[in-house]
């Protein structure tokens, strides 16, 4: 039999990772993370329950690895786009990036509730590891984005970059939680055609009327007189 090349070894560890992974999110789904055991793993990939430990330290370490597979594949296209000859509108990026969260929290409800609901379980050097290997609170490609349209005007440049790609995510992230993971099955559902541009609406323009602030300065000029109006009345006014 010829030995593998490393770059075909390397393939072929990724590629039994992925299954493996795979099959863990099948089962914690299904049973939910306590209930769920390496071997049941094992028989969802269809491999020995000792192979796992050949690419995993053990179920917490599945866990732990958990979000990238579920999360970075939508990243990474936002990553293509951002970096395209003709970059999309900021309406356009901003809806694909919702509808890819959209589409991973809905078609993995169940799993979805298991990785939140872990973290409060784990220690702190475990928890440091899990929030690492969310990709989707390190969102470089739409801070990248961000930065390229700031610079040409169309963004605020006194915004810090960091910080509004961090935000829009857990905005879209926290309708999905309640409304697919946290709300009861009697509470209103939206359809997601509604509400993702009403997201993004309020991400970019936000929610106050354009000329609100307009409007409150004039009601406050007029409930307010002038210096000259005040030393008037008071000139005014009989004396006693």
């Amino acid at each position: 039999m010829p030995r593998l090349t490393v770059h075909a070894r390397r393939a072929l560890t990724q590629e039994r990772r992925q299954q493996i992974l795979t099959a863990a999110a099948t089962v914690f789904a299904a049973k939910g993370f306590d209930r769920a055991t390496i071997r049941d793993v094992a028989r969802a990939a269809g491999i020995a329950e000792g192979s796992i430990y050949n690419y995993f330290r053990d179920k917490q370490d599945l866990l732990v690895h958990l979000p990238r597979q579920f999360f970075l594949p939508p990243i990474q296209a936002v990553q293509a786009a951002a970096v395209a000859d003709a970059p999309p509108a900021p309406d356009q990026i901003l809806q694909f990036i919702a509808q890819n969260m959209v589409n991973i929290v809905t078609q993995n409800r169940e799993l979805v509730r298991v990785l939140f609901t872990a973290v409060p379980l784990m220690d702190e050097t475990l928890r440091a590891e899990y929030i690492q290997q969310m990709p989707l609170y390190a969102m470089e490609a739409l801070e990248n984005y961000i930065r390229a349209m700031q610079k040409t005007g169309v963004f605020r440049a006194d915004l810090d970059a960091a910080i509004v790609a961090r935000i829009y995510p857990g905005m879209a992230l926290f309708f999905l939680l309640v409304q697919e993971v946290l709300q009861p099955p009697g509470m209103t559902r939206f359809d997601y055609a509604r509400v993702l541009p009403v997201i993004v609406e309020i991400y970019l323009r936000g929610i106050l009327q354009a000329d609100a602030p307009t409007r409150q300065r004039r009601r406050r000029r007029k409930k307010a007189p002038s210096r000259k109006t005040r030393t008037v009345r008071r000139r005014a006014q009989p004396l006693k």
